[in-house]
């Protein structure tokens, strides 16, 4: 049986707002927005992935490197090596998620890869561009705000 559930809405800061490490907002809605299908998929993916390891009371081994570098004195290679690690690294939590939830093939991911991983040195950030793919065959890319160092 397939459980028909919903998760939040959330979406990247605008580059010209960003202030401090907080990248993710609700957005401009008055009222949360649920959402499902593949963007429930993007959106899990990359919560887990942006979510520090070890900062989910409910699962220590929840989330991954790459957010606590956001507050450290991490050079490029560093960050690069890190933002690899945390893409498989969240794919296998979802997976994980996906194995024990009946969701539908839309909401299980497949795949997830690196693209692309680039710096630019005018804009002093890492950029990665990562492709998700669910069960039902459905492609996402998915590009990072910047991280910046």
């Amino acid at each position: 049986m397939t459980i028909k559930t919903f998760d939040i809405h959330f979406e990247g800061v605008p580059q010209e707002e960003l202030t401090g490490i907080q990248g993710l907002t609700f957005g401009a809605y008055s009222k949360s927005i649920g959402v499902r299908g593949v963007q429930k998929m993007v959106n899990r993916f990359l919560k887990c992935m942006l979510t520090s390891l070890g900062t989910d009371l409910s699962d220590p081994d929840y989330g991954t490197p790459l957010a606590s570098a956001f507050l450290g004195n991490v050079d490029r290679g560093t960050l690069v090596t890190l933002a690899r690690r945390s893409v498989i690294a969240a794919e296998a939590k979802v997976k994980e998620y996906d194995a024990e939830y009946a969701l539908n093939d839309e909401e299980r991911l497949s795949v997830a890869r690196i693209d692309d991983v680039y710096t630019d040195d005018s804009l002093n950030g890492v950029f990665l561009t990562i492709t998700l793919k669910n069960v039902a065959g459905v492609s996402v890319k998915v590009l990072l705000p910047q991280i910046m160092e």
